[in-house]
């Protein structure tokens, strides 16, 4: 059976209710507060695994609670973390989100055992990721394991899905070596070096991206839905209607679906459509994995 490797952070997440953006120099009271398992890595994880495709986590965490606990939200979700190494030297990774009323979050993240990951951990998992159907990565732990990752997937024929997140600076050639490339509105603007703040403009700036590297880029634009750009064409996907409560995994729910959905053999515009299904469930509620849908929950709601 089709396998993803994804290969990540893993952040243990504290939220704190808002009831607006506090200024410099202010102390702010929250309205409440709520912990749960996050990062970048775990949750896109965890979204895949939740719909049936088998999943494997490549990542580090510290020998902490915290550490215990994202293990064991993985292994809940199902994610074989047979290759989920402990950091002897370095707390797990953690993630401060603030949310507002009307469910947008700000958050900082502390690195912890993520930069931890290197290119040992990568060499002993070779095997598993030259016989991945896909590998999924993100920008939350070494940018040189990053791209040993990239290389190592292609020079196997292995498909390679990076979100772009944080944006940093990347080689043109390891660009053009992914085969999807997933922003939101913030890391479209860094690559494109021009504000990209409405579905207009994604749709104007994108396809010279896909021209230039020849790819496909997904870029999400929250309210607005999503974008698909492939071979210079443009399509949209618009959000599927929801109440949102807090966004905080909905991008990675988003990524976990659109892996899904090209596992089962829908093109990309297809697999969007799906992804957007995914996210519309997982802001109704706070926290990312645990808001997160399986297939079945996605078959009664909405019969896709």
């Amino acid at each position: 059976m089709d396998y993803v490797v994804v290969i990540g952070s893993l952040n243990y997440d504290i939220f704190m209710s808002l009831e607006h953006v506090p200024r410099i120099g202010e102390t702010a009271s929250a309205v409440s507060s709520k912990s749960g398992c996050g990062g970048k890595g775990a949750n896109q994880a965890v979204q895949i695994s939740k719909l049936g495709v088998p999943t494997y986590m490549i990542g580090k965490v510290g020998d902490d609670q915290m550490g215990n606990a994202l293990r064991e939200s993985l292994q809940g979700a199902k994610v074989d973390t047979r290759y989920l190494e402990t950091a002897e030297d370095a707390e797990t990774g953690m993630g401060i989100v603030d949310v507002f009323p009307d469910g947008s979050v700000m958050a900082v993240i502390s690195r912890g055992a993520n930069y931890a990951v290197s290119l040992e951990d990568l060499a002993a998992a070779e095997a598993l990721i030259r016989g991945a159907a896909l590998v999924v990565l993100q920008l939350e732990i070494p940018a040189e394991v990053v791209a040993a990752a990239i290389r190592m997937a292609k020079a196997y024929g292995v498909k390679v899905l990076l979100n772009a997140a944080p944006a940093v600076p990347l080689p043109e050639e390891l660009m053009e070596s992914c085969d999807y490339f997933v922003v939101n509105e913030v890391e479209a603007s860094f690559y494109l070096g021009e504000q990209v703040d409405t579905m207009e403009k994604a749709e104007r700036l994108l396809p010279q991206m896909t021209r230039r590297y020849g790819n496909c880029w997904v870029c999400t634009l929250g309210k607005e839905g999503a974008l698909i750009v492939k071979d210079g064409l443009a399509q949209r996907i618009p959000a599927v209607r929801t109440q949102a409560v807090e966004t905080t995994g909905a991008g990675d729910s988003f990524v976990g679906g659109f892996c899904y959905g090209l596992l089962q053999g829908k093109n990309e515009y297809e697999a969007g459509v799906f992804a957007s299904y995914c996210s519309a469930v997982t802001i109704r509620s706070v926290g990312a994995q645990n808001s997160m849908p399986t297939r079945e929950q996605l078959l009664e709601e909405y019969h896709i």
